[in-house]
């Protein structure tokens, strides 16, 4: 089994994925869909796109705000496997939602961790 890969502006976070769940999204043009007569469907794809959805676990402080500020930027470059391929791929997301998980606190230490966190990241 491979290894989990999530590395964002050069920041590996692959230890802290709980779920990392990739998909291939299709972008059709203009005028693809189902002939309303036939119900034959036309399309043309002009471009597939990665989607990841990725679930954290525990965050302490410092890393919840370093990778809040990686995916912050109208686009970053992060890397993954390519479950077409098998191979580490390095392409450009967005992100347009961040749930920023539940903060919590260490009982022992009062330190702030967040538990939960979890965003899309969808290819440019």
């Amino acid at each position: 089994m491979a290894e989990p890969v999530l590395i964002i502006n050069g920041h590996d976070y692959a230890r802290y994925v709980e779920s990392l769940e990739l998909s291939r999204n299709d972008l059709d043009a203009d005028g693809s869909g189902r002939d309303v007569q036939t119900g034959l469907m036309y399309r043309t794809r002009i471009a597939t796109k990665l989607k990841a959805e990725v679930k954290l676990l525990r965050l302490d402080q410092a890393v919840h705000r370093r990778l809040l500020t990686d995916i912050a930027e109208a686009f970053y470059s992060a890397t993954v496997l390519d479950p077409a391929t098998g191979e580490r791929t390095t392409r450009t997301f967005y992100t347009s939602s961040v749930p920023y998980g539940a903060q919590r606190y260490d009982r022992r230490t009062g330190a702030p961790y967040y538990d939960g966190m979890a965003f899309s990241m969808t290819e440019r």
